[in-house]
């Protein structure tokens, strides 16, 4: 993509130079949030994958802070398949749309070989209260608020080794959305943030790492990851994009006292994964009370260090 930033204009920002979130820009004394995401179904229910497509195209406002305030439909169906399939996708998105207090103001379709779905998201951040990938400080705790593994057991479903009933917990976490850690966020006041999404939890946090100019130790038992994932990993099965992602961050991964194979699930790409917060060890604590205090669940799982790369510890 070199070569294809946005062009330079006076008061214009992007966030692409630190792979922020979502795009934006000065507006209205704050800052206007722009982000798109759409996919394949990753489950076999029609509803619920709109539910999971839609929830993942809003964790990129909620993970810099943002409300979301409108959203567009992004869909690729088949003329092959039974319209009622793609009412039931729209249906499912429609739902998390009103949860989020966004408005639905329309969208686009294409005829596809396979059905596709997602949102367009514009969203809304006061100046003084985005939350950015870069900032993260030396001494912060490390905080994420959903397991990972839903990859390797989406692939595992889609070979037949389990059933969307082996999954249910997993796939709920996925349809739920991240405003409740976004508002917990908010009142903590935390250094920097992403979204763990298609580049797993190691490659965001490489992100965030890369673009705050620290490093961080990870405790690979204190990071959550869905229990089935873990031996269905060590067994070969896991998304393609796994191995491009633990291929493409070769030498900035460092082991100590751990197996490669334990490292799978800290690989794995997630679809509408947690926020991955750095904050501050008085911030976490109140970052995790009001997590608590809303249902959501959370874990501290490393912490920020002034070496480069990630040291993953047992």
């Amino acid at each position: 993509m070199k070569g294809l930033s946005p062009a330079d204009a006076a008061g214009f920002v992007s966030g692409m130079e630190t792979r922020d979130d979502a795009g934006y820009i000065p507006f209205g004394g704050g800052l206007l949030l722009q982000t798109a995401d759409f996919f394949t179904p990753i489950v076999d229910d029609p509803y619920r994958f709109g539910q999971i497509a839609a929830a993942n195209a809003f964790s990129d406002v909620y993970a810099m802070g943002g409300e979301p305030l409108t959203a567009l439909n992004l869909v690729g169906f088949p003329s092959s398949l039974d319209l009622g399939i793609l009412r039931e996708i729209l249906a499912g998105g429609q739902s998390r749309i009103e949860e989020a207090g966004a408005k639905l103001c329309g969208g686009h379709s294409v005829q596809d070989e396979e059905p596709k779905y997602g949102l367009s998201v514009t969203g809304f951040v006061e100046a003084d209260r985005v939350v950015r990938n870069a900032g993260a400080k030396v001494g912060d705790r490390l905080i994420l608020t959903k397991p990972l593994g839903l990859g390797i057991l989406t692939t595992a479903l889609k070979q037949d080794l389990l059933s969307e009933s082996d999954i249910e917990d997993a796939v709920e976490k996925a349809a739920h959305l991240n405003r409740g850690a976004r508002d917990a966020m908010r009142e903590a006041v935390p250094s920097s943030a992403t979204d763990v999404t298609g580049y797993g939890f190691l490659g965001h946090l490489t992100e965030m790492l890369e673009a705050s100019g620290v490093g961080a130790v990870v405790c690979r038992g204190d990071v959550p990851v869905w229990e089935r994932a873990v031996p269905l990993s060590k067994d070969g099965v896991y998304p393609g994009g796994l191995k491009n992602n633990r291929e493409y961050l070769e030498g900035r991964v460092f082991p100590d006292g751990i197996g490669d194979d334990d490292l799978l699930p800290l690989y794995d790409p997630q679809t509408s994964g947690g926020l991955l917060i750095a904050a501050p060890e008085d911030a976490a604590r109140r970052l995790l009370g009001a997590l608590e205090e809303r249902g959501d669940t959370a874990a501290v799982v490393g912490e920020v260090v002034e070496d480069s790369g990630i040291r993953v510890t047992t």
